[in-house]
């Protein structure tokens, strides 16, 4: 079809799929997506904490196989479906053996499923009372999450810094409703469909005044871009870090027949509220590069030296 994003589930997949959506996920803890041009199925993000991530599995690396059998565009949901253990009684627990391409070097690795919080905030004081929040994901759930964390924010800190580096996304509504958390009024964002029929999403509720950064890297993409190109679009904070990974589209999924298939589509562009094409990525209004690292549990941190957050803190300040 041409489209990287589009997927065919059947009955049981279709069951997985809509477990992923609502962060119930068991897997190694990968988002990945298809190169079809180039025939490739390529990591776009580790979620922090899951066993890929604390093997060093990074941004950009090619699955080549997986348990020996070699992986291409076609049946990238396949090898979703596999990595995730659908079809085995218990799949928590069990191995599976990645064959990766990483530039010109080969790596293999061995990971054991587990079941994986794809949609975790963590929150700590930094700065000069700044309030740090690492958002790894987007759905329903989490856009609450954050709007209790921050009920009655502005008498408690003096700015917040959003994370949202390694962040590959989720559902669209989360993000606009992140958005809307730090807008008291006016255009979100909005989607084109092929006939160029547009749908605006606007802001309608009280927000946090605080002074805003968002921390982006280039595993930042599709509803981590709808955040942070609505916020400097909006001019509404200070974009940090890396230019982003330019994912402006969102998909559609349809129910087909009896059984629970579904198959998903893209069916929209995504635009900024100043009308730019998210496909065309968000560059920082200040460029930061720091390397995540992974500790034994696969929790990512950026170290003492922290160059994103050091330049949204003293943004901030």
């Amino acid at each position: 079809m041409g489209d990287p994003y589009a997927s065919y589930y059947d009955g049981e997949s279709a069951a997985s799929f809509q477990n992923t959506i609502s962060g119930e996920y068991v897997g190694i803890g990968v988002e990945v997506y298809a190169d079809t041009a180039a025939d490739k199925v390529v990591v776009l993000a580790a979620y922090n904490g899951g066993p890929a991530r604390r093997a060093g599995v990074k941004s950009g690396d090619v699955i080549t196989a997986v348990d020996g059998k070699p992986v291409t565009a076609a049946d990238m949901n396949e090898t979703v479906e596999y990595m995730k253990g659908s079809g085995l009684a218990s799949p928590i627990g069990t191995e599976l053996n990645l064959s990766l391409q990483r530039g010109g070097e080969s790596v293999e690795l061995t990971l054991t499923r587990e079941q994986i919080d794809l949609y975790k905030i963590e929150s700590s004081v930094v700065g000069n009372s700044l309030l740090y929040v690492r958002y790894t994901g987007f759905s329903s759930g989490s856009a609450k999450k954050l709007g209790e964390l921050l009920k009655g924010a502005d008498e408690k800190y003096k700015g917040v810094i959003l994370d949202l580096r390694e962040n590959p996304g989720g559902n669209l509504n989360a993000a606009v409703n992140v958005c809307d958390l730090f807008l008291k009024d006016g255009l979100i964002m909005y989607t084109e469909d092929k006939n160029g029929v547009r749908t605006e999403y606007k802001a309608d509720s009280e927000a946090v005044s605080l002074p805003l950064a968002v921390l982006v890297d280039e595993a930042s993409a599709s509803a981590s871009e709808v955040v942070a190109g609505c916020i400097q679009a909006r001019g509404r904070g200070v974009i940090i870090g890396e230019k982003t990974f330019g994912k402006g589209v969102s998909q559609m999924i349809f129910a087909l027949g009896k059984n629970g298939e579904m198959m998903k589509i893209t069916g929209y562009k995504n635009y900024r509220p100043d009308g730019r094409w998210l496909d065309e990525a968000v560059s920082p209004d200040i460029e930061a590069v720091t390397e995540a690292e992974a500790d034994e549990y696969g929790n990512v941190s950026y170290g003492a030296d922290d160059a994103a957050l050091s330049a949204a803190i003293d943004a901030l300040n």
